[in-house]
C-alpha cells in the first residue's frame, strides 16, 4: 500500500474588498488586504512545522499571494489555471444587493438550480466541479508527498462536494472562512476527507498530525 499523502486545500486569505458590503467575486483579480497578509503569515508559521513537498495555486493574485507567503521562498509556487475561482459571469464584482435588484428572476432561478444554472458569461458550478476535480487528480498524479493548494471558496466547495458525495448546495453548509484549511487524505487509490474548514484559531500541529 502506498504511503498516505496529505493534500491541504486552502481558501485564500482575506482580499481587499469594500467594507461591510457583501460582493460577488469570481475572476475579478484583487490582492490580499493587510488582514489577509497577517492571516497568511499565521498559515506560514503553521505549515513551517509540516512537511510540504509542493505548493500549487490558482492564478488569481489573492490565492497566489497566500501561497507565496506560506511558501516563504522555500518552494516554488506552481500555478494551475483550473484551480481558479468559479466564473460567475456578468455578476462578477457586483454586490449581492445589486444583483437581486437588477436580476431578480435570474437570481431566484440560480438559487433553485445551483449546480447547473449558468449566469451569462460564466459557468455552471457542475462544470467548475468537473474541471477542479480533474485538476486535483492530475496534480496528485504529477507530484509526490504532501501538497498544498491555495484556491477559493467556490472551487473548494465544488471539490469537497465531489469527494464527500454531496450536492453543491449542501456544500455551502460547510464552514469555509478566509484562510481556512481542508485536509484530504490520499492512499494511492482513493481520496478521502479529513478535517474540513479549520480556521486559524484551530490550527495546531497536533490537530493535523492526528488525521
Amino acid at each position: 500500500m502506498s504511503e498516505l499523502r496529505k493534500i491541504y486545500l486552502i481558501r485564500h486569505c482575506e482580499p481587499e474588498l469594500p467594507k461591510g458590503i457583501p460582493v460577488c467575486i469570481g475572476k475579478t483579480d484583487i490582492p490580499l488586504s493587510n488582514i489577509g497578509r497577517s492571516q497568511a503569515n499565521v498559515l506560514k508559521e503553521f505549515f513551517s512545522h509540516i512537511e510540504i513537498n509542493s505548493i500549487f495555486s490558482s492564478p488569481l493574485i489573492r490565492a497566489r499571494e497566500t501561497a507565496e507567503i506560506i511558501s516563504d521562498k522555500k518552494l516554488k509556487v506552481i500555478v494551475k489555471n483550473d484551480f481558479s475561482e468559479f466564473d460567475i459571469g456578468k455578476w462578477d464584482g457586483m454586490s449581492f444587493a445589486e444583483i437581486k435588484e437588477k436580476y431578480p428572476k435570474e437570481y431566484l432561478e440560480r438559487g433553485e438550480n445551483l449546480e447547473n444554472y449558468i449566469v451569462e458569461g460564466g459557468e455552471s458550478m457542475a462544470h467548475c466541479r468537473r474541471r477542479a476535480l480533474t485538476a486535483l487528480y492530475q496534480t496528485i498524479d504529477e507530484s509526490n508527498g504532501n501538497i498544498l493548494i491555495a484556491a477559493h471558496a467556490g472551487v473548494n466547495r465544488c471539490i469537497l462536494s465531489g469527494i464527500l458525495g454531496i450536492n453543491i448546495k449542501d456544500s455551502f453548509k460547510l464552514r469555509h472562512e478566509y484562510g481556512s484549511v481542508n485536509i484530504l487524505n490520499y492512499d494511492g487509490i482513493k481520496l478521502t476527507s479529513g478535517k474540513i474548514g479549520l480556521c486559524s484559531t484551530e490550527l495546531s500541529k497536533e490537530s493535523v498530525c492526528a488525521q
